[in-house]
């Protein structure tokens, strides 16, 4: 916003000093007529130093009003950093105390609950394996009374026929 008013002034200034420039140069016009070319040479030179002094200040000005800006966008920079630093410290204090309430109302929290589902899979996993185991040594046992049954089977059926 200052830029835009440094702006406009500059504008107007140097407009201002352009229509005065102008009508130098028509004075001076006349004047030469009537005074010949020395005169004319001297308003050339003194257009040539005034010009200079008025890039001078242009850029005087410029640069004054870019360090005011980048001093101004670090102060907001500053500004920013604070908020974001309390506005943390804020959301951490909040969350601490929200945490505390919770346990003490006994709620678990998330590590627990990770914890729990954790245990749950170990013990999924176990239950797995000895079902698994169980239902190999069931196989293994079948299949050894199978055997033995069969030779005690016909041994005993050959018995009382005999």
């Amino acid at each position: 916003m200052k830029a835009d008013v440094f702006e406009k002034r500059l504008t107007n200034n140097v407009r201002d000093f352009a229509r005065q420039i102008w009508l130098a140069g028509l004075g001076a016009f006349a004047r030469t007529q009537e005074q010949g070319g020395k005169f004319f040479e001297t308003l050339v030179q003194e257009g040539q130093a005034v010009d200079v002094r008025m890039k001078k200040v242009a850029e005087e000005k410029t640069d004054q009003m870019k360090g005011e800006l980048e001093a101004a966008q670090d102060k907001a920079g500053e500004i920013r950093d604070k908020a974001t630093g309390a506005w943390n410290k804020l959301e951490d204090v909040f969350q601490t105390r929200v945490a505390r309430a919770l346990h003490r109302l006994g709620v678990p929290t998330r590590d627990d609950i990770q914890h729990l589902f954790e245990q749950v899979d170990r013990l999924g996993q176990n239950v797995r394996e000895l079902t698994r185991t169980v239902e190999a040594e069931a196989k293994a046992r079948k299949g050894r009374a199978v055997k033995a049954a069969e030779p005690v089977a016909i041994g005993k059926i050959a018995d009382p026929v005999a």
